[in-house]
């Protein structure tokens, strides 16, 4: 009873102790406890925050990888879809250009048929040439258009027929004429040789008659730009040859042929008036002459608003010459340089100047006079083709002829070398050398 009563004792004095000593304890667990919870939060709020970046940033990178890749995949189908269409395109339009090429005849008809109405104003936009100097002779070229293969160098290989249905039939572009000479002769039928004198200006023209984008008045009928034309007949290779192309060739008196002369996009600068169109012929030779020019013809696809486009090749090809019309020589004084007339005196000599007359024909006969038994005779010591600038010098009585075969006028001139009063008395009172030889005989 005693023991009972003093661990009652005990319990009494020591409870309050440990239950303030316990309060700082619980105190101090509960504090760690609601840390750990504050720490817990905060981690898992930075690992949401964190994992919700993450996945917006990969769902954004995702969404642009989508949008590039379907836009790589349109670009490559719109691509694939246009090289298609462009290889389908140009594979009907090839093998429509075969089918009027191979089938002109037959498939004639129907492209007519189909063609759209023609214009009908009536009024061309055409260049017109200038009016020449009134009294101006001129004369028209009027060779044939010939229709040549396609893409082949403008050669015509076989003279082919300008029918109906050729976009060329009735059509005349343009008309060739030569201006600025004193005279024409024509030879072997068809050759035209052009007689110039001192002042002629002796040039080549082009009359345009169409309008070149409108041909006989058919908006769908033009003279085709063709990029890579080439002459094989000339060797012009293959360049940019326009709206039709001009070539001249020029062989001189020695027979020398130069190098063809080009002018590309030839009847485009003539519609406009704001080129040059104009060939000057100044020198005597021989000269040939072509104009190239494609013609294209559209016509409507059977059934459809689409059209098709046919192309034809034609070529005006010609020939002629540039002569000199005088038929003259000069004599000049080799002492005084003064030119010399009919029948005059040079007792130093002289030399001859042809005046660049390249195709006259000019013959210097030297004659001296012999004392025989039959009295005063002729001795000719030479009779030769002259050369231009040849001098003489040695007595004697020159007798110089001049002839133009294209003219049939010839001249002749007398000239005396030497110091012989009574040769001289004859020769300047005109006379032949055969009345100075009956008079020195009488």
């Amino acid at each position: 009873m005693k023991r009972f009563a003093c661990l009652v004792m005990v319990l009494l004095l020591t409870v309050p102790a440990g239950i303030a000593q316990g309060e700082g304890f619980w105190n101090s667990i509960g504090g760690w406890i609601n840390q750990a919870t504050e720490d817990a939060s905060n981690w898992v709020n930075q690992a949401a925050e964190d994992t919700s970046n993450w996945v917006n940033q990969a769902a954004e990178d995702t969404s642009n990888w989508v949008n590039q890749a379907a836009e790589d995949t349109s670009n490559w189908v719109n691509q694939a879809w246009d090289d298609s269409s462009t290889w389908v395109v140009n594979a009907a339009t090839d093998s429509w250009d075969w089918l009027c090429q191979s089938s002109d005849d037959v498939l004639g008809g129907v492209a007519d048929f189909f063609d759209p109405p023609s214009t009908t104003d009536g009024t061309p936009s055409v260049y017109i040439e200038p009016t020449l100097p009134e009294g101006t002779l001129k004369m028209y070229l009027g060779y044939p258009v010939q229709r040549t293969g396609l893409d082949n160098g403008y050669h015509v290989d076989k003279e082919v027929e300008i029918g109906k249905d050729d976009p060329h039939f009735g059509m005349t572009v343009g008309k060739f004429y030569i201006s600025g000479f004193s005279g024409v002769t024509i030879q072997d039928g068809d050759h035209f040789v052009f007689l110039k004198t001192v002042g002629d200006q002796v040039q080549l023209h082009f009359e345009l008659v169409e309008d070149i984008n409108m041909l006989s008045h058919d908006s769908f009928k033009t003279i085709n730009h063709d990029v890579g034309g080439y002459d094989r007949e000339f060797g012009v290779p293959p360049t940019d040859f326009g709206q039709g192309t001009l070539i001249v060739r020029f062989t001189d008196y020695q027979n020398k042929t130069g190098d063809p002369q080009i002018y590309t996009n030839f009847l485009a600068a003539k519609a406009s008036g704001s080129a040059n169109t104009v060939i000057d012929l100044n020198e005597e030779g021989d000269y040939e002459v072509a104009l190239d020019y494609e013609i294209k013809k559209d016509s409507y696809v059977l059934g459809t608003t689409m059209t098709s486009s046919a192309y034809a090749d034609y070529r005006i090809r010609f020939k002629f010459s540039v002569r000199n019309g005088n038929c003259m020589v000069f004599p000049f004084d080799l002492a005084t340089g003064e030119e010399l007339k009919n029948t005059a005196i040079a007792p130093n000599g002289f030399r001859l100047d042809l005046a660049y007359s390249r195709y006259l024909k000019i013959n210097v006969k030297r004659s001296t006079l012999t004392h025989g038994a039959a009295g005063v005779t002729e001795d000719v010591r030479f009779n030769r083709p002259a050369k231009d600038g040849e001098e003489y010098s040695a007595e004697g009585i020159y007798t110089i002829t001049v002839q133009n075969e294209y003219t049939g006028q010839e001249t002749t001139k007398t000239i005396y070398v030497g110091s012989n009063q009574r040769l001289i008395d004859y020769v300047t009172q005109g006379y032949t050398l055969d009345q100075i030889i009956r008079e020195l005989n009488k």
